[in-house]
């Protein structure tokens, strides 16, 4: 994805999980932030990796939240044995080096209903978790930006 070099910087960001379309201007981001954040959308995204897809042990903390589910790829990372979901076999997710990825099996819920969620979702997670943007490719080989629950630390 060409224009993935904004996700380190923002990622550091101890608010990303807070800016929405609708909120860009009251951050301070570059116009080369807000442009990448207007094009893909991300609170609108939610990549799945572990617990809550569905079928999942916790799938049902979610099922309320409409919208349309993709399985695809999620990059940029790795899984580790981390975090509560470690403990149901579930690892989590640690954004690492581009020699230590690994594509990691994910599903995409699109959704206008998930800004309703976020602190639900975030309170779910705990503080073991942070909700970062990543990189996810669906089945059609497109690729584009949404948050996930990454290891915290």
């Amino acid at each position: 994805m060409s224009d993935s070099s904004n996700l380190p910087l923002l990622n550091k960001r101890k608010d990303i999980g807070t800016i929405t379309l609708k909120t860009l201007d009251h951050y301070d981001l570059s116009s080369k932030e807000k442009d990448f954040l207007s094009r893909h959308k991300p609170e609108n995204k939610l990549i799945i990796y572990g617990t809550l897809a569905p079928g999942k042990p916790n799938h049902h903390k979610i099922s309320h939240i409409k919208g349309e589910w993709k399985s695809g790829l999620l990059k940029g990372g790795k899984l580790e044995t981390k975090g509560w979901g470690a403990e149901l076999g579930f690892n989590g997710f640690v954004p690492v080096s581009e020699n230590e990825q690994t594509d990691i099996p994910c599903y995409v819920l699109f959704s206008d209903d998930l800004h309703k969620n976020w602190d639900y979702l975030d309170e779910f997670e705990g503080s073991g978790y942070k909700r970062i943007l990543a990189i996810y490719e669906l089945e059609d080989k497109k690729q584009s930006i949404g948050y996930l629950y990454a290891i915290n630390g």
